[in-house]
């Protein structure tokens, strides 16, 4: 069954899309000087995980919105939400902390797909403050995740490793995807 337009299904679906890439930059925050130690790494390289993340994403933002145009909402986001996958995989995989840099450069990349994506589909639906008014619930939701994601990191951290992290957005992503591709109009 689709989510229908002007339901708060719909809302919270869209919500949830926008917050994956706000989950995937905090919740491995408290991991970093396990990370470096797990891996050999330096204080600085492990914060380039950090740094190549911000860069991927900001370049898969010039690209989504333009493929999603040419070819459709939906197939751009199973793109996204495949790449997301696929590189949050590698980065639990990781052996080296230049395999986990590039891979959180993809994982990235592909998370910015979902979370642009949303925003059109509230432009797609909506007008005026109707369009206002999800974009706002949107970023509620979106501005709650840096607050839980850490907390949520660390008791992942203590219970089962950094590696579980990654894994946990694979996880999470995949949900996403299933959901957007099934439910969404």
């Amino acid at each position: 069954m689709q989510l229908k337009p002007d339901t708060l299904a719909l809302t919270v679906m869209l919500a949830f899309m926008t917050a994956l890439g706000p989950l995937a930059t905090d919740l491995y925050l408290p991991s970093l000087p396990h990370i470096g130690a797990a891996l050999g790494a330096s204080p600085a390289a492990v914060q380039l995980t950090l740094s190549a993340y911000l860069i991927g994403f900001s370049i898969g933002q010039v690209f989504y919105g333009p493929l999603s145009d040419a070819l459709g909402r939906k197939p751009v986001l199973t793109g996204g939400f495949i790449l997301f996958l696929a590189a949050s995989l590698l980065c639990a995989a990781a052996t080296s902390i230049e395999m986990l840099i590039l891979a959180r450069a993809f994982q990235a990349f592909g998370g910015a797909g979902p979370i642009i994506l949303a925003r059109t589909i509230v432009r797609d639906l909506y007008h005026g403050a109707r369009a206002g008014r999800e974009m706002s619930i949107m970023g509620s939701i979106t501005g709650i995740t840096p607050i839980i994601a850490p907390i949520l990191g660390g008791v992942l951290q203590v219970a089962l490793g950094w590696r579980s992290i990654f894994l946990a957005m694979a996880a999470g992503g995949l949900i996403l995807a299933l959901l957007a591709l099934l439910r969404l109009p």
